[in-house]
């Protein structure tokens, strides 16, 4: 992956972006615009979202401090991604499987997220699990609506600019 200058600062700006979309509604637990972004990402950029995404997690770590719970962020975030990119043909476009799909990652991110636990100890993970569910099923619902409100906008604007400042 070979950046040059104004795809550096595109994915630098995207980033930041991601960044300040969680730090802004930091204050409503679970609900966040980074999954719907990381899809919007990797439908329009492929691999190439994997830059804003690092960048973001990054800047997560400089603010709130370079903790274990980082880890998460440094592999389900970029997981996300990846799945998008895999499932591309059946997503694109379809604003109602990109909602159910953003949704279910939601549902199951707490989950996922409790994985590395297991290597500690697997009552920890399971109890961390368990008690976050009302969380993720406020992050699935939330992830649901705001892709099914803000996609096609999104999606549309994104290319609309990246057109008009030939980014791609």
């Amino acid at each position: 992956m070979k950046l040059n200058t104004r795809s550096l600062i595109l994915y630098s700006l995207l980033g930041t972006i991601l960044f300040i979309s969680q730090v802004v509604l930091n204050f409503i637990p679970n609900v966040e615009l980074v999954s719907f972004l990381v899809i919007i990402y990797s439908l329009i950029y492929g691999k190439n979202a994997l830059v804003p995404i690092m960048i973001f997690n990054m800047l997560m770590g400089l603010v709130y401090g370079f903790g274990p719970w980082l880890i998460g962020y440094f592999i389900l975030w970029p997981l996300l991604s990846f799945l998008t990119i895999i499932l591309r043909k059946l997503l694109i476009e379809n604003y109602l499987a990109l909602a159910i799909f953003s949704a279910f990652y939601g549902l199951i991110f707490g989950f996922l997220y409790s994985i590395p636990y297991f290597l500690v100890s697997p009552s920890y993970a399971i109890t961390y699990w368990i008690a976050g569910i009302p969380y993720d099923v406020v992050h699935m619902i939330s992830n649901y609506f705001i892709m099914l409100a803000l996609g096609k906008i999104f999606y549309n604007l994104i290319i609309r600019l990246n057109k008009q400042y030939k980014f791609n």
